[in-house]
This record gives C-alpha cells, structure tokens and sequence, in this order.
C-alpha cells in the first residue's frame, strides 16, 4: 500500500487515545468495472470513474485543498457548517449537502463529532433511502 494512502486511512495514536485522520473518498461509478484510476492526496483519495467523472472529482479535490491552505486549517478541524460553507465556495454542492447531512445527524443524535466511530460518521453522510 503506498505510504500516502496508508498514512491518510490509518488511525492516529494519541496519547493512548485513537484519533481518526478526516478524508474525502470519491468513488466513480460510472467507468469500467475495474478501476484504473487512483488519485490520493493528503484528505482525499479517488478511485475510478470514466476519465470525465474522474478529472471532475479531483478538481473538486485540488480546490478544497486550496481553500484549506489559504485559510490555513486542515480538513479535520473543519465543523459540518464550516465544509458546507467552503464547498459552496468552490462551487461543490454534492459536498455540501454531505456536510449538511452530517451536521442534522450529529445535532440529532446529540453526538459529537470526536466522540462517533469512523462508521457512524460514514453511515450519517449517506443519503437518505426511501
């Protein structure tokens, strides 16, 4: 496994306490049945997709690292509210309404965002299914 995306999925020890690394994974559904494209970075990783779908995740990718880096905080200090409003910015409505899912749910469940696994947070992000 390349260390990148090793080090992006690994749990961080801290002090005795475990601490999740925040990442954005896009999955492209609409290529070839195998994956042929991966890109990693340092809060995200993509895999698949046509070329198209591909290249449109990962410049939605390249321009949240580059709000981050401009106003110098990772994506792990980010609040639901605070990615909805950087996702807007960069022109991102689908990341949005997952930050937006995720703040209803935390402020439903009266659970923080520190205190959740990293499965409750993926299950609170999730569309809802009718």
């Amino acid at each position: 496994m390349r260390k990148a995306l090793r080090d992006m999925i690994a749990p961080q020890q801290t002090g005795g306490r475990r601490q999740l690394r925040a990442a954005i994974i896009g999955l492209g559904l609409d290529g070839p049945e195998i994956p042929r494209r991966l890109s990693t970075g340092e809060h995200c990783l993509i895999l698949g997709g046509s070329a198209e779908t591909h290249a449109d995740m990962l410049e939605t990718v390249l321009r949240l690292d580059d709000e981050l880096e401009r106003i110098g905080r990772p994506l792990g200090e980010l609040t639901p509210m605070e990615l909805a409003e950087i996702a807007w910015r960069i022109d991102s409505p689908e990341l949005a309404e997952i930050a937006w899912r995720l703040e209803a749910n935390l402020e439903e469940s009266g659970q923080s965002f520190d205190d959740c696994t990293a499965e409750e947070l993926t299950e609170m992000c999730a569309p809802v299914e009718l």
